[in-house]
């Protein structure tokens, strides 16, 4: 359970150490851009420090300087200020040096940090953003938009035709384009207009930095596993861009979920340079308690989920804000509906229940999503297929259920070069339970510390990985009195476990002992 999303807070140290510039070059050539005074502020406050340091505090104040406008002294004194840490500083360098690199970290850490830093000292440039839904393009453009003042677009099958638009695009005049991968290949028949774009030497020149977000989608979603085919091959296929592109831009894969076999496929996939950096940060959320509990009758008995909405309800309770995740679009709907109608009649009209998957209109994902995300919002439980966690960061959520094992929680670790998928490999026709991922079955089932289990999966050997915030690091501690009770409104559901077997068909006479029809 999510028990509070936090996200670090930043502050700028208040005595900044002297700075000669003449000690620095390259650092004088990223402060070509800024006017004389804020230059003269920026020498003011800044002396003599070596290369990297010197970057660090020129970021510190550069990044104020284009957010919108405010006076320049205020923007230093006020709250809101964005300070790199090192992790951030170090993915932004090498992506300016020439150097291919790798962020694994998790969700909060400040992965899009690392992408507006290159941009913010490289004007004139152009960085390609690789984004895996809709829904996250547009969340991404109103970051760079309104966080870094970046002009940003998103590129994707619903981005208009206009000819002014794309005559912008052409000239460099939108540093930062947030890419679909399926717009740059032959998708359907068809040659997405950015695709053809490429082919204009005056446009890709200008390209310095392709940065693929969610990158183990190249693995999940972009590779044919175990005869399975992929998803979206277009995954698999951005290794291309390394044909298309100039030999000086840089590729940064960024993702939360990358462990060794992941992260091989994305290196040879990608064809990292032999200097690629990786920059490892711990992902374990200190603020999360790990739980599992049995089905009653599976995921059709409804009644598990009970304990979100008590019966009776009645003000003054306050709902929770949390989030289920299922494997099919349609039980995202009946359990939306089955859980709305548990509530009293006044409310059900309110929508605080709510479904949310592809198929719906963008205009309703668009306003489920706001009101979910919004602090005083109506939508309060969040039923959605598991697509849709993908990369969105969600502050104040008090829990997230997995409503069934999810199947891309993990791939097999006993064979890191041969990830095992589904326990029912092998199997002609194995039943639903079987086609789940094996580490999915390990974490649900492990008698002791989720927490470690997860660490190990990931790879993450971190000092700080199984550290914890929360009243319970996760249900796998005997002694320490974890009751998953204490988390819902309502009780849990239990009762005698009814295994789910496979469906008995009916069996037929051998032919030889059948009577003949005629």
């Amino acid at each position: 359970m999510d028990m509070h999303a936090m996200s670090p807070h930043h502050s700028i140290h208040p005595q900044l150490p002297p700075f000669y510039l003449h000690k620095s070059l390259y650092f004088v050539r990223k402060l070509e851009h800024l006017d004389v005074p804020r230059l003269s502020m920026l020498l003011f406050v800044i002396r003599k420090l070596d290369e990297e340091d010197a970057i660090r505090y020129a970021i510190i104040l550069i990044l104020p300087t284009r957010l919108p406008p405010r006076p320049f002294i205020l923007s230093l004194s006020q709250k809101g200020k964005i300070v790199p840490h090192q992790g951030q500083l170090e993915a932004s360098l090498a992506s300016t040096s020439g150097r291919d690199s790798a962020v694994i970290a998790r969700t909060g850490y400040g992965k899009t940090l690392c992408i507006a830093i290159p941009l913010l000292l490289e004007p004139g440039t152009i960085t390609l953003t690789v984004s895996l839904l809709k829904r996250l393009q547009m969340m991404q453009v109103r970051d760079f938009m309104q966080k870094y003042n970046i002009p940003t677009i998103t590129i994707n099958k619903d981005t208009p035709q206009s000819p002014e638009l794309w005559a912008k695009m052409a000239k460099g005049e939108i540093p930062h384009l947030i890419v679909q991968p399926e717009q740059f290949r032959m998708n359907h028949g068809h040659l997405p207009r950015l695709a053809r774009l490429l082919n204009d030497r005056g446009f890709s020149s200008k390209i310095t930095c392709v940065a693929i977000d969610e990158a183990h989608n190249i693995y999940t979603a972009g590779t044919v596993i175990d005869g399975r085919p992929a998803f979206r091959p277009a995954w698999g296929a951005l290794g291309e861009l390394r044909v298309k592109l100039p030999k000086t831009t840089t590729l940064q894969a960024l993702s939360a979920t990358m462990p060794g076999y992941i992260y091989r496929t994305i290196h040879q996939n990608l064809g990292f340079r032999s200097d690629s950096l990786i920059i490892s940060a711990s992902i374990n959320r200190p603020n999360i308690i790990y739980a599992t509990h049995v089905l009653v009758d599976g995921r059709r008995n409804l009644h598990n989920l009970h304990c979100i909405i008590p019966d009776p309800f009645h003000p003054p309770m306050c709902l929770p804000k949390i989030v289920i995740f299922h494997g099919e679009k349609i039980e995202t709907s009946n359990v939306s509906q089955y859980l709305n109608a548990r509530l009293p009649e006044p409310f059900q009209k309110l929508g605080i229940c709510r479904h949310y998957h592809s198929d719906m209109s963008p205009e309703y994902l668009e306003a489920t999503y706001s009101s979910f995300a919004s602090s005083d919002g109506l939508v309060l439980i969040l039923s959605a297929t598991s697509g849709a966690g993908e990369g969105l960061n969600v502050p104040e959520v008090n829990g997230v259920i997995n409503f069934g094992l999810p199947k891309k929680v993990a791939e097999d670790k006993d064979d890191p070069d041969r990830p095992l998928l589904s326990t029912g490999l092998g199997k002609k026709n194995p039943i639903k339970q079987e086609r789940v991922g094996t580490a999915a079955v390990r974490l649900a089932t492990c008698p002791g510390c989720k927490r470690a289990v997860y660490a190990k999966f990931m790879e993450d050997e971190s000092d700080d990985a199984l550290d914890f915030t929360c009243l319970w690091c996760c249900d796998g501690h005997p002694g320490n009195r974890f009751s998953l009770a204490k988390l819902f409104l309502g009780p849990i559901h239990t009762a005698n476990i009814r295994l789910v077997t496979k469906r008995k068909r009916n069996k037929y006479r051998p032919v030889k002992d059948r009577q003949a029809l005629v």
